[in-house]
């Protein structure tokens, strides 16, 4: 657009609309006097220190200094620059936008072939025959005609040429439709067909409302399940957000947005009355979509599908979010769901309680970790530790870093002091990892070494009426070095050559054979029965621990009852150990 013909438009928006009408739309005004008052809504206040005039067309805050016109005031508040203030008061009141052919840049021309699309679709899903399928598929998902509309959900028929055909008769040429990626070009040369057929369409717009790419879904579960516009010059897909343009009030209401992966999760959540919520647009979080979502808020909640891949990208949505200084949390759906599936299944409420009760970043990855691994292998906890030391050491506080060391030692179940002392270590030195424990070069528990020295002395007791099992030694590090032990002495006899013998593991040999050249008194073997207590006191200590999470997770209270009643029966045989 010319300089002159923006400037033109500029004075002819000023002229359209009312500075207080506008503003009376995002904040309740008085009149007092000639002018009106209301809580400021660029600071927080409690007395009303913001003042529109009618007469000047100009705002101010005697608060905070915030002042200008109408322009300034939807640059301020929406977050934009001048221009797209400008062409978002035009669009609001009524004023067109002029554009000029001959001197049209690439990306002009692509909002309006794209409107155009987007109303052909939106009429193919309202045709009684022709959108009968997809409004049985829309009905069948539990969206209603509301949602449908506010996110103008349409339908791609399934014809080769339908909309090429509608456009065309509409004085588009077909070099519009190709780079819109509205259409394909045919290998023989011979014109061209239609991208999107047979498929539920989801505009995609920008900040100000304007249709810029689409979303295709297959409703019979053909593949590709979701097929996309190509980036375009006005698309490219990291630059924006799905449904940002219809969710950034309800985001400001909130105070935070909640972040989905795909169109029918936000479709789903919109449908619930989440309305502040948004879309990824099927790609790696980036720095662009972060800055849109800072434009309104500093807070989200981070929703994506409950399977490996969907927590993947949490994780790394998470990573992009904290270095950009975001407060956020993470909604944790069972049995693999995503927010579509749990909402039909569980309902608003139910999903409204995750959401409220999600766990911070930290805590998520920790659980994510924990559920993931076989903690019961030394390789494995120090794996989950090393995973989760990045995030930690990015937390700005020294005692919130020091806290997590403990969190993460329990949540691990890791009950070795050492390894305890090496995590605060790692976050105090600003290490990312732990040493894979060399771990016969370290000293052992001594009621693990004295149980191993025990069952080789040679006046060991029989450990059998002892009641030592396989549990007792689960995170021991002598689990397989005692396990040997007893199957040896099953079938014969058991001493230090021999279960050296038996071990697979180096790093086990290596522990036996440390404490063979430990001295060991003579009535070690007598002994059996204090080790195994400690062990089973561990053992339980650690199940308790486990409870309490079961505990501050329950939601049935038939169930909180019978945890309550395993905590305290494992409190008592605890008790009796020591």
């Amino acid at each position: 657009m010319h300089a002159s013909a923006f400037k033109e438009l500029v004075e002819a928006v000023r002229g359209a609309g009312d500075i207080v009408q506008l503003i009376s739309e995002y904040v309740p005004l008085k009149s007092a006097g000639g002018r009106f008052k209301g809580l400021c809504p660029f600071h927080t206040e409690k007395t009303p220190s913001f003042s529109v005039d009618a007469k000047s067309q100009l705002f101010y805050c005697f608060g905070c200094q915030a002042g200008g016109d109408v322009f300034r005031f939807v640059q301020s508040y929406e977050k934009v620059d001048f221009r797209e203030a400008v062409e978002f008061l035009a669009t609001k009141w009524g004023v067109a936008i002029p554009s000029f052919r001959g001197d049209r840049g690439p990306q002009d021309g692509l909002a309006e072939v794209n409107h155009e699309a987007a109303g052909f679709f939106a009429a193919r899903l309202a045709d009684p025959e022709t959108g009968a399928r997809a409004r049985a598929y829309l009905e069948a998902r539990g969206l209603g005609k509301e949602t449908v509309g506010r996110l103008g959900i349409g339908y791609a028929p399934a014809g080769w040429e339908a909309l090429r055909g509608y456009l065309l008769a509409r004085r588009f040429k077909p070099q519009d439709l190709l780079t819109a990626g509205l259409v394909i070009a045919r290998k023989d040369g011979r014109g061209e067909y239609d991208r999107f057929r047979d498929r539920l369409m989801f505009p995609i717009r920008d900040l100000t409302g304007r249709t810029i790419a689409f979303g295709g879904r297959s409703m019979d579960g053909s593949e590709p399940k979701y097929m996309n516009s190509p980036e375009t010059p006005a698309y490219v897909k990291g630059n924006h957000l799905y449904g940002l343009d219809q969710a950034r009030d309800a985001i400001r209401r909130e105070g935070y947005a909640v972040v989905v992966e795909g169109y029918m999760d936000l479709a789903a959540l919109h449908q619930a009355g989440f309305h502040h919520a948004v879309a990824s647009l099927g790609t790696a979080f980036t720095p662009e979509q972060a800055r849109l979502i800072a434009r309104f808020t500093e807070r989200v909640v981070v929703s994506y599908d409950a399977d490996a891949a969907g927590e993947s990208a949490a994780a790394r949505t998470l990573d992009l979010l904290l270095e950009k200084a975001f407060q956020v949390r993470v909604v944790d759906l069972p049995g693999g769901r995503d927010p579509d599936d749990f909402l039909r299944e569980e309902g608003a409420e139910a999903y409204g309680r995750r959401v409220r009760e999600a766990p911070g970043y930290l805590e998520f990855l920790l659980r994510r970790e924990a559920r993931s691994r076989d903690l019961s292998r030394a390789e494995n906890k120090v794996a989950a530790i090393n995973a989760l030391l990045p995030k930690v050491s990015r937390l700005p506080s020294r005692i919130e870093r020091a806290t997590w060391a403990g969190r993460i030692a329990d949540e691990l179940q890791i009950d070795d002091d050492l390894v305890v002392q090496e995590i605060r270590s790692a976050i105090k030195g600003g290490r990312t990892r732990v040493r894979q424990r060399a771990r016969a070069d370290e000293p052992l528990r001594p009621a693990e070494e004295q149980l191993v020295a025990g069952l080789l002395a040679p006046r060991a007791v029989d450990p059998e009426p002892l009641g030592l099992d396989a549990e007792d030694l689960e995170g021991t590090r002598v689990a397989a070095i005692v396990g040997t032990i007893l199957k040896l002495r099953n079938d014969g006899e058991a001493n230090y050559p021999k279960v050296l013998d038996a071990l697979e593991s180096d790093e086990d040999k290596k522990i036996l054979t440390r404490i063979a050249f430990r001295d060991v008194a003579d009535d070690a073997g007598a002994n059996l029965g204090a080790c195994v207590q400690v062990l089973k006191r561990d053992r339980l200590s650690r199940e308790r621990r486990d409870v309490q999470k079961e505990i501050e997770r329950a939601e049935d209270p038939t169930a909180m009852d019978a945890l309550l009643l395993r905590k305290l029966q494992l409190g008592k045989q605890i008790d009796a150990l020591s």
